[in-house]
């Protein structure tokens, strides 16, 4: 093949239309399907490398994992062709432009306009992973954006299956250093977590517009990415509030096991902040996320400064309420007790004996002013007659009768 197609140069039964770019996985050209009369991109491989089994292996490997996948939000393979030209991939051509080219032409993005990004490209993430796919190269030159603001997900050169033996040399570093997690700097077993790490620094770049880490050498940004803890994103941009920080942190701890576990769980961590204007959400991603618990259980840095006011405003009205609950019922209870009765004036009883109660129920009709008929009196009553009558004589002087 030639080193370079031109506009009007025939492939097979494509007509080269123009080249879109390429490095050295392939150079992509945009070409017209003359048999089905569809615009298509081609990614093709130079057949000089062609002959090489790594560089073989990887494209294969791209086209089997692309093979399996079918979402709105992921770039779709029609074909693989093996042509005398080379290896080519025949893939879905759509207009628009990568993330990278967006930040270049302007700069940072706005928070809602950057989480309507990453929440249709977690989608795409979430479906690869649901069908074995690990991409490892999710950086925003990979994450392209239509013309109607669609998300597709490009470029799976050196895309992983988890059921198929990986052709990649043992211990052998995978993807774009400025992005890369540490397992893949260090060699180790990459999973579905590798993806939220270059996902999360690609979004640390979207908002900030610049990377975590920036070094002069490749050893020291490998050592930044393994080593060193990544600065904050409010460093550069003060706009960024402290819940996205913390989901942006936690997409790119060091530590897999601290990371989100799975796509689904940082796209519903994004969709909790409430960043993103509602007329910006597809209605697919929207009723998904209801659908889902929360599995990020976040700890109280997530739920920011406005929301532990909120708490503690209402923990100290609810207090206030129980307080004045309280001093009411004490109010009602002391209210409906009965006042003590005031005490009985102190009156001089003679220093005799206290008489026992039938003497005092004998005596009482000595007060009564028409007596009955006199009834005989026991003999042995007689004599606390006279006491009893002393006593009243005494009562009547005291209250001057």
């Amino acid at each position: 093949m030639r080193a370079e197609l031109r506009p009007g140069d025939r492939l097979n039964r494509f007509r080269i239309i123009e080249r879109l770019g390429g490095g050295g996985m392939g150079v992509v050209y945009r070409a017209e399907d003359l048999e089905l009369n569809r615009q298509v991109a081609l990614k093709i491989l130079p057949p000089h490398l062609c002959q090489l089994p790594d560089y073989l292996n990887r494209i294969r490997a791209e086209a089997r994992a692309q093979a399996r996948l079918n979402n709105p939000n992921v770039i779709t393979l029609y074909s693989f062709l093996e042509l005398p030209e080379g290896e080519v991939l025949v893939l879905e051509f759509v207009e628009g432009e990568t993330l990278a080219e967006r930040l270049r032409r302007e700069g940072p993005l706005s928070i809602s306009a950057t989480l309507q990004i990453f929440e249709q490209a977690l989608l795409g993430v979430e479906h690869i992973h649901r069908m074995g796919v690990v991409h490892r190269d999710l950086k925003p030159s990979n994450i392209f954006i239509t013309r109607d603001d669609q998300v597709k997900l490009v470029d799976f050169g050196v895309a992983k299956l988890m059921d198929v033996p990986d052709h990649s040399p043992q211990g052998a570093m995978v993807g774009t250093l400025l992005y890369i997690s540490p397992e893949q700097i260090n060699g180790r077993e990459t999973d579905y977590r590798s993806d939220v790490y270059t996902l999360g620094i690609s979004l640390f770049e979207a908002l900030t517009g610049r990377l975590p880490f920036e070094r002069r050498t490749d050893y020291a940004l490998m050592h930044a990415h393994v080593q060193e803890t990544p600065p904050r994103p409010k460093q550069y941009d003060r706009r960024i509030p402290r819940a996205l920080e913390w989901v942006i942190l936690k997409a790119i701890e060091k530590s897999q096991e601290r990371r989100f576990q799975s796509a689904a769980e940082f796209r519903v961590a994004l969709l909790r902040l409430g960043l993103i204007e509602r007329r910006h959400r597809l209605t697919r991603s929207s009723s998904a996320s209801n659908d889902l618990p929360d599995p990020c259980a976040p700890p109280s840095e997530l739920v920011g400064a406005n929301t532990r006011s909120r708490r503690r405003l209402a923990l100290g009205i609810t207090v206030d309420l129980l307080l004045v609950g309280v001093a009411l019922g004490l109010g009602l209870l002391l209210g409906m007790r009965p006042s003590a009765p005031p005490p009985e004036p102190t009156i001089p009883v003679a220093s005799s004996p206290k008489p026992p109660a039938p003497a005092l129920a004998a005596a009482k009709p000595a007060v009564v002013r028409t007596p009955p008929a006199p009834r005989p009196i026991p003999a042995k009553h007689t004599s606390v007659a006279q006491p009893t009558a002393d006593k009243y004589e005494t009562l009547r002087q005291a209250w001057g009768d």
